[in-house]
């Protein structure tokens, strides 16, 4: 699968589940009321991206590593 060839498997991941992420909190937030978003939801979406930072974090801190 060309998706997740190679390096493609990174931009597969940012492009199906962060960039929703990064859309879907800011948008829970700004609605909560209208669309009647829990407080527990927009804990559960912040605390997964917080997840997601670590886990980026780590992985271009190891290629960078292993580039110097």
């Amino acid at each position: 699968m060309i998706l997740l060839d190679g390096h493609n498997w990174v931009w597969t991941i940012h492009i199906l589940l962060v960039a929703p992420m990064l859309i879907l909190i800011p948008l829970a937030v700004i609605y909560k009321t209208k669309w009647n978003v829990s407080d527990n939801f927009i804990n559960m979406l912040m605390y997964t991206l917080i997840a997601f930072g670590i886990v980026v974090f780590f992985y271009h801190g190891n290629k960078l590593r292993k580039n110097i």
